[in-house]
């Protein structure tokens, strides 16, 4: 037995077969094996026999159209290599996180920087790669692949392709009302699909790559400092960008846990907007749409590489700015200002970005605005973003891949980010507190997204914003300024108060910013600044 299986693993071949059966046994092993998140989504849209047959039986016919166009004499087996081990990556996260794949996520994929990627490996992965890759590759290059002449390959070919197609229309055409309602209504399976779904994703991010060169396009040429406050201090703009904080789990919009106590010393100069929108779902979209003019509607992924942003309208009316990053970078947004990066390992807790605060502000004499980019409660590694001084709540999660935690587990790690993230707001507004005789000082909080912490079996975020769970794209917004700034600026605290339950956005940010920094421009849109309707002079 020994024997026969020793002289097997020396045959140069393990299989032989033509390329028509190659490309009809490949078509269904990428169908079959890496399309559990495929199944169990067309099972949700409808679990009815006729309709799960019947697309599964269109899905492999264009599979099979698809490879035919793919496979040829000297592409057959690179390409199917390719596959299988990407695949096996793209597999692991859907298992894993229970995401779909679309151009957000492939755009957040390729901004990522080394130390992100880090969290995502682990010995389940390796497991994933083996079998599902490597373990695939390894029996593709161990198969005799028959390929007759040219001429007989392109009429192979040309049947199978014309068979495959017809297959695949008559089915969605046997089915029209069905397959009308799928194409309408569902027009996010696509994201599902391995390896349609980063085939596809790969090609939007390239075409949106190609528009990035593009003509730079500046903004608000036309803007001026219009002065309506009162006193002669400089002012001060602190801007904290968070990271996948949910609104679901502050304590400050009505959570059970007490999240946001370490900010209760703060809470009568706290204004806490409790609905609040972002503007996407990852922070490769959701960051660079918070400082664009243009809000979610209009925002185009990409135009932040060739268009300025708010930044850019504060530099230009004289505002010293400058980003302070502690995550994975400003996405385009601080390539115009100061940056600082204080972070020289893997991961820093963000009390590093309070480095010298104090110091850096009073280095200039021009009115400041800073920027500060958080690690906040950036998953899948959510123990690493806080010190053990701030983990409150106890079992935690200690691992990267979260469907291996219990649900309580998991829920309390990323609370204790959410505690964390308190203290580190507390302990900035105390140090602005001791500025406050010099500047006049506003801080704006809010997160980029939210994130999914297991609900309907869903984990993280950057989900397709149409489609994407509500704990996805509710964040915190919180607005920090004392007393005797908002009198000197005349605005109405009580006026504010009454905001505090209404509807707002990202889209908000931008106008708010520059409305409070006495900004006058064609793109300034008082109806989007929160401020507005309480000053009681207007610039």
């Amino acid at each position: 037995m020994l024997k026969k299986l020793a002289r097997f693993f020396k045959q140069k071949y393990f299989f032989e077969t033509t390329l028509w059966n190659y490309t009809l046994f490949y078509a269904l092993f990428l169908l079959a094996t890496y399309n559990y998140a495929f199944f169990k989504k067309l099972y949700d849209i409808n679990s009815g026999v006729v309709f799960m047959t019947a697309a599964t039986l269109c899905t492999y016919f264009i599979l099979i159209a698809c490879c035919t166009l793919l496979f040829f004499k000297h592409t057959v087996k690179p390409l199917s290599i390719a596959f299988a081990l990407v695949n096996s990556f793209v597999f692991y996260f859907m298992i894993t996180y229970h995401t779909p794949v679309d151009k957000v996520m492939m755009l957040n994929t390729l901004r990522t920087d080394v130390y992100e990627v880090q969290d995502l490996l682990g010995l389940r992965m390796g497991i994933f790669v083996l079998f599902f890759g490597l373990l695939p590759s390894f029996l593709i290059c161990k198969t005799n692949i028959i390929i007759s002449d040219i001429r007989s390959v392109l009429v192979n070919k040309a049947a199978l392709l014309v068979i495959s197609l017809a297959a695949a229309g008559g089915i969605m055409l046997g089915g029209y009302r069905a397959t009308d309602d799928f194409f309408h209504n569902h027009r996010d399976a696509k994201y599902y699909l391995i390896p349609v779904n980063y085939i596809s994703a790969s090609i939007s991010v390239f075409k949106m790559r190609r528009k990035a060169d593009h003509p730079f396009v500046t903004i608000a040429d036309d803007a001026v400092i219009k002065k309506y406050w009162n006193n002669d201090k400089k002012n001060l703009i602190i801007l904290v960008v968070g990271e996948t904080a949910r609104a679901a789990n502050f304590s400050l919009r009505g959570y059970h846990r007490p999240t946001n106590a370490p900010l209760d010393i703060h809470k009568d100069e706290l204004l806490y907007f409790r609905d609040v929108t972002a503007c996407g779902t990852s922070t490769a979209v959701a960051v660079p749409c918070m400082f664009s003019k243009d809000g979610r509607q209009n925002f185009k992924i990409g135009s932040e590489e060739y268009t300025e942003n708010m930044l850019d309208v504060l530099s230009k009316t004289g505002y010293k700015v400058i980003w302070r990053e502690n995550n994975t970078g400003c996405q385009n947004n601080c390539d115009r200002v100061e940056l600082e990066d204080f972070c020289t390992q893997k991961s820093c807790f963000d009390e590093i970005l309070l480095t010298n605060l104090t110091e850096k502000i009073r280095s200039t004499d021009k009115d400041t605005a800073i920027v500060m980019h958080q690690t906040g409660s950036h998953g899948p590694a959510y123990y690493a973003h806080y010190p053990r001084s701030a983990e409150i709540y106890k079992d935690t999660c200690k691992t990267e891949v979260l469907s291996s935690c219990g649900r309580q587990e998991l829920i309390n790690t990323y609370d204790n980010t959410i505690y964390y993230t308190s203290e580190f707001l507390s302990r900035l507004i105390n140090e602005l507190k001791t500025l406050a005789d010099e500047y006049n000082i506003m801080l704006l909080y809010s997160s980029d997204h939210g994130e999914s912490l297991g609900e309907n079996g869903i984990y993280l975020h950057a989900a397709p914003y149409d489609t994407a769970p509500k704990v996805q794209k509710d964040v915190p917004l919180l607005i920090w300024a004392s007393d005797e700034t908002l009198q000197s600026f005349g605005i109405d605290r009580a006026c504010m108060e009454n905001k505090l339950s209404q509807p707002f956005s990202h889209d908000n940010i931008f106008h708010s910013v520059l409305g409070f920094a006495g900004i006058q421009s064609s793109v300034y849109q008082s109806g989007l600044d929160l401020f507005a309707g309480c000053r009681k002079k207007q610039n």
